[in-house]
């Protein structure tokens, strides 16, 4: 029984391979219709290409310039750690990081950079497909870490375009955009920082200035009491015997206090009540002089390899898209024939 299975199997087989060998036209047809049109599509279709560079975290002397602006704040703060990490080399390519992957830098520079404009005029982008456009080229910028494990502070910065030149081109105006907005950003934080300390300095100097205008209040009405008491007494020059720490000083005699009086009244520095007023002011004399260049030269990464002209495209795949269609027309021109084998099997089946 089982060899009869077996042969009847053996002729099936046999009469699939006949039917498809007649058929062997059709296929071969089939699959270079299928070939020449994924030729065609490859060859026709939008080529891709990408630039890449390297970029890792910049050196010490590369944040020399923005150092030497703020070295006075450093002096007039006194501690160092804040700033020391403001401006970290980790911290400046943690900063491009974010600002390089984020969408609204993404869309901003796809919005506003003249190459892109052009881009966009050539595509007929208007208000409806505006989006779109954006949203379609903001996916082709991209960055990632190639050994994240190893090298962690390593990123490769990639931008994908239509030609090497413009993939070329819109990287390295990608890089530079995003660099000045570090800057920028930091720039700001910095001055954000100088007045909030000035505000800081010039409040303290209110209150102490207040301070000292009470003690010498204070003073004029001790010294007036101790005149009249002076007067009274009939003290006009000091006594011998003295009690410094008498409320009031009627022992200085009349002529010593009269012109303590006509001095106190003449006071206009007040460091005398309130020494402290003195650091606070060459503080804020030190912080007016500090001028941070919106335009100083920030290095935020340091480049490993510089954005390239990408040799090969990305995309299209034209082998892989030929492959792709030889096999699509010789599966579809097969399946088609072993439907129409089937069909005619079952009509004979049932007459």
């Amino acid at each position: 029984m089982s060899n009869i299975k077996a042969a009847n199997n053996e002729d099936d087989f046999i009469k699939l391979v006949k039917t498809l060998w007649q058929s062997k036209v059709k296929i071969a047809l089939c699959t270079i219709f299928f070939t020449v049109a994924a030729i065609v599509y490859a060859v026709n279709a939008q080529q891709w290409w990408i630039s890449k560079a390297i970029v890792t975290s910049g050196q010490y002397q590369n944040t020399n310039n923005i150092r030497s602006q703020v070295a006075n704040l450093v002096a007039v703060v006194g501690d160092y750690s804040q700033f020391s990490k403001m401006l970290s080399s980790e911290k400046l390519l943690d900063d491009f990081i974010t600002q390089y992957n984020s969408f609204n830098n993404k869309k901003a520079f796809i919005e506003n950079n003249e190459i892109m404009k052009q881009y966009a005029v050539s595509w007929g982008v208007n208000e409806e497909n505006k989006a779109q456009f954006i949203s379609n080229w903001a996916k082709r910028i991209s960055s990632s870490q190639p050994d994240k494990q190893n090298q962690p502070s390593v990123f490769e910065l990639s931008f994908e375009a239509t030609s090497q030149k413009l993939a070329h081109d819109l990287l390295s105006e990608y890089i530079k955009d995003t660099s000045n907005k570090v800057r920028n950003e930091l720039i700001g934080t910095l001055k954000a920082k100088i007045a909030y300390d000035s505000k800081l300095l010039n409040a303290k100097k209110i209150a102490m200035e207040a301070q000292a205008k009470l003690k010498l209040n204070n003073e004029l009405i001790r010294t007036g009491y101790a005149l009249d008491m002076a007067k009274s007494a009939n003290v006009k020059k000091p006594l011998i015997e003295m009690n410094s720490n008498e409320m009031f000083q009627i022992a200085l005699g009349t002529e010593a206090l009269t012109e303590k009086k006509q001095i106190l009244n003449k006071i206009k520095d007040f460091n005398l009540f309130q020494p402290q007023l003195g650091d606070i002011q060459i503080k804020l004399d030190i912080i007016s002089r500090i001028h941070i260049d919106k335009n100083v030269t920030i290095q935020s990464v340091r480049y490993l390899k510089n954005a390239n002209y990408p040799i090969s495209r990305d995309k299209p795949k034209r082998g892989l898209i030929i492959a792709l269609g030889f096999l699509l027309g010789l599966t579809l021109s097969t399946a088609f024939i072993l439907l129409d084998i089937t069909r005619k099997s079952k009509n004979n089946d049932v007459m």
